[in-house]
């Protein structure tokens, strides 16, 4: 006796939502242009000024909050990234942050960001082994 396979049934829904969901990905976040809008348009100007202040203010803190998680969403969105700074710590991605800034004073934070992970590519830690963790 030979047993014929049904076919796999498979909602409609259940399609919809992984068509939806294969849409989403990280390359489809920007427009056609490749432009995005970013929720920390602060100048660089402005960062240089926070980031040698001896005290700490909620701005400085902000921005920090801001820079910290831009890397972590950096590190969810891209492919075969783990961490992408590497062995860099976050202080010396805040001074990378600052010499971009000190160059680009009318650039906004997150025309630095790019800047930065995108020199920290090269370098970053593309799996949680290779990071030590």
């Amino acid at each position: 006796m030979t047993h014929k396979r049904q076919p796999l049934f498979v909602p409609r829904s259940l399609l919809l939502a992984l068509a939806f969901v294969a849409g989403s990905a990280p390359a489809h976040a920007a427009d056609k242009d490749g432009a995005y809008w970013s929720q920390r348009p602060d100048e660089c100007r402005n960062f240089v000024r926070l980031h040698a202040a001896t005290d700490r203010k909620p701005e400085t803190e902000a921005v920090r909050n801001w820079i910290s998680g831009y890397l972590s969403a950096y590190n969810r969105l891209t492919p075969e990234t783990y961490d992408i700074t590497g062995a860099t710590d976050f202080e010396q991605v805040l001074r990378a942050v600052e010499r971009y800034c000190k160059n680009n004073p009318f650039a906004d934070v997150s025309a630095a960001m790019e800047t930065v992970t995108t020199d920290l590519y090269p370098t970053r830690h593309q799996t949680r082994r290779q990071a030590g963790r």
